[in-house]
């Protein structure tokens, strides 16, 4: 854990606006005493703690990330350990000895769920709900407008025209207009209506690919420079929050910004069309056409796959005819995980580490972090 650890969750504790109003909301209104609960990505507890005051026999606080332990230490002094057990793992990882009345979670980002957030809530549902369950969120709505943005344009994707020291910036703009970014859209920013993108309802939803396809007038003359992409959350009937710019009181979260290659200028009347895909927020492809009385004016097509710096190693690793061998490294870690046997220390495996690592770990300080990393992901 990091002082950056606690300045996120300062953040998400204090400074998200009505957020945890909506959500303590939501969950006296679908949790009954006596219920048990998932709180999947728990982080630093919050809503474990807020399903136990509205009376959850048992919570399972999942949590694969190190603030576990923030939230460890605020059951403790709020009283709220006896009710819930705190797993610190991967939630696809972890088997539970019953299913529950109910599962929340706050793992949203700028346009939606957070990266494999999709996967890991229906994985959840499938394998922890009990039939009749509630889900917190159970509907995503995804929303796009066409936005004039200058000043984020040039710190993302302009920066990189430059020359710095005479070094030519210009073969990373290829990869930044290709990639979201989180902006600060204001509502003046707007060059046409927020319109609605797709509904994503959780209880249902089977697979991660998700997008679809809308189109926004233009209310003004502008310049184009990419979409806002933002999102309304459904956590219980009545009970939403969400980004909308202008109207984002209720998460301060940013939106996300999707880039178009050049800025093109539009006039009121135009018509801006949107089709917007994503894959589990892991991948993104956007297509952008500007229309003028009926007649296409401009078109782009991006996507994150053209983000990756691939190299041909790389990509010759994902074919189907790729034949793995083990590196040296990979050979060395192969034989520290045959010692995983709950036989030898930490110490012993360490010491039996340094005299076999080689020109692989040349070092015992690297002798020591590679069993580390080891341990945590093995051990």
């Amino acid at each position: 854990m990091t002082n950056r650890d606690l300045e996120f969750h300062a953040f998400c504790l204090t400074d998200t606006g009505s957020r945890l109003d909506r959500f303590a909301a939501a969950i006296a209104a679908r949790i009954k005493p006596g219920d048990t609960v998932v709180d999947l990505g728990a982080g630093s507890g919050i809503l474990s703690f807020l399903a136990c005051r509205a009376g959850a026999r048992r919570v399972y606080a999942i949590e694969a990330g190190g603030s576990i332990e923030f939230a460890r230490l605020l059951a403790k002094r709020n009283g709220f350990q006896e009710r819930i057990e705190f797993i610190a793992n991967a939630s696809t990882l972890v088997t539970l000895p019953e299913r529950v009345n109910a599962i929340v979670s706050d793992i949203h980002d700028t346009f939606g769920l957070q990266m494999q957030g999709l996967a890991t809530m229906t994985d959840a549902r499938d394998r922890f709900l009990a039939p009749g369950g509630a889900l917190i969120p159970c509907r995503i709505q995804l929303m796009t407008a066409p936005v004039e943005a200058p000043d984020h344009y040039q710190r993302t994707i302009d920066v990189w025209r430059q020359q710095v020291r005479g070094i030519d910036l210009s073969p990373l703009r290829s990869l930044a207009v290709n990639q979201p970014t989180a902006a600060r859209i204001e509502r003046s920013q707007l060059l046409g209506a927020v319109v609605p993108l797709t509904d994503i309802d959780l209880m249902h939803v089977s697979r991660l690919h998700t997008g679809g396809a809308t189109h926004s007038d233009v209310m003004r003359d502008g310049t184009l420079h990419g979409v806002c992409g933002c999102f309304v959350t459904t956590l219980a009937e009545g009970v939403t929050m969400g980004n909308l710019p202008g109207e984002s009181a209720t998460t301060n979260f940013a939106q996300a910004f999707f880039p178009v290659e050049s800025p093109i200028a539009v006039r009121a009347g135009d018509r801006v069309s949107i089709r917007l895909e994503t894959h589990d927020g892991a991948a993104a492809r956007w297509q952008i056409e500007v229309t003028r009385a009926g007649k296409a004016v401009s078109r782009f097509d991006h996507s994150m796959l053209h983000a990756e710096a691939l190299s041909i190693e790389m990509l010759r690793k994902h074919a189907a005819d790729y034949r793995p061998a083990l590196t040296a490294a990979g050979a060395l870690e192969r034989d520290l995980l045959d010692r995983f046997d709950g036989t030898h220390s930490t110490a012993e495996l360490e010491s039996w580490l340094t005299t076999r690592a080689g020109s692989v770990l040349p070092s015992a300080q690297e002798a020591a972090a590679f069993l580390k990393h080891t341990i945590n992901r093995c051990g």
